[in-house]
């Protein structure tokens, strides 16, 4: 009869066993058994493998296949590259409106430089009328007080003729600001050209880094 105990002890305890496996199965994640780069039903489900977090998505890198799980690095390797895509139309539109702007100025400068020199000749033909002010300012305010409002009335006429070659000058030298402007203004395409250069290198890498971020199964 002990054996007979023994054998049906022996028989309880693995039953015993299955029963407690199959139970403790049945709350392992089904996470377990994904892989990377498996199919998905859920588009933007996420789940974590390994540790790692995936998104139910189209792989960027193959857009024609299926929704697979991917990778979140591959995804934001994906949105970088996009930005520096969408950066690069930016530099690209501001660089041409900056040579429309340089080709302005530079048709701009020859009709600047003719009313430069209008102004020019208008300080000139005011200098003449200023020296005639003050002269006739100095003759009257010589004669005495009986010709202080002669004197007053050149003295009004010289600060006038003052202010208006002051005026000129301004002017004139204003509209040959256009020649400096051009300089500027070529500075800032060759600025321009050289970010376009650089963010094409960046484009170039961030390809790069998102191919190998996005392979099948990573």
């Amino acid at each position: 009869m002990g054996t007979r105990f023994a054998r049906l002890a022996k028989k309880a305890t693995f039953v015993a066993a299955i029963t407690l496996l199959a139970t403790t199965s049945s709350f392992f994640p089904a996470e377990a058994a994904i892989k990377a780069g498996d199919p998905c039903k859920k588009e933007g489900a996420t789940l974590k493998i390994k540790g790692d977090r995936y998104t139910c998505t189209k792989n960027p890198r193959y857009p024609n296949d299926k929704r697979s799980w991917v990778w979140n690095g591959c995804l934001q390797s994906h949105a970088l590259y996009i930005d520096s895509v969408k950066r690069l139309e930016n530099l690209k539109v501001g660089l041409e409106s900056a040579k429309v702007k340089l080709n302005q100025l530079i048709a701009e400068i020859p009709v600047a430089e003719a009313q430069a020199k209008e102004y020019d000749k208008k300080v000139l033909d005011t200098q003449v009328k200023l020296d005639a002010a003050k002269a006739s300012y100095s003759e009257n305010l010589a004669k005495g007080p009986a010709f202080s409002k002669a004197t007053e009335q050149w003295a009004n006429a010289v600060r006038s003729y003052e202010r208006a070659i002051t005026a000129f000058k301004r002017a004139a030298e204003q509209l040959r600001k256009k020649n400096a402007d051009v300089i500027t203004q070529q500075k800032r395409l060759e600025v321009q050209a050289k970010t376009i250069d650089a963010n094409e290198f960046e484009i170039k890498a961030n390809l790069k880094g998102r191919n190998q971020a996005c392979q099948r199964g990573l």
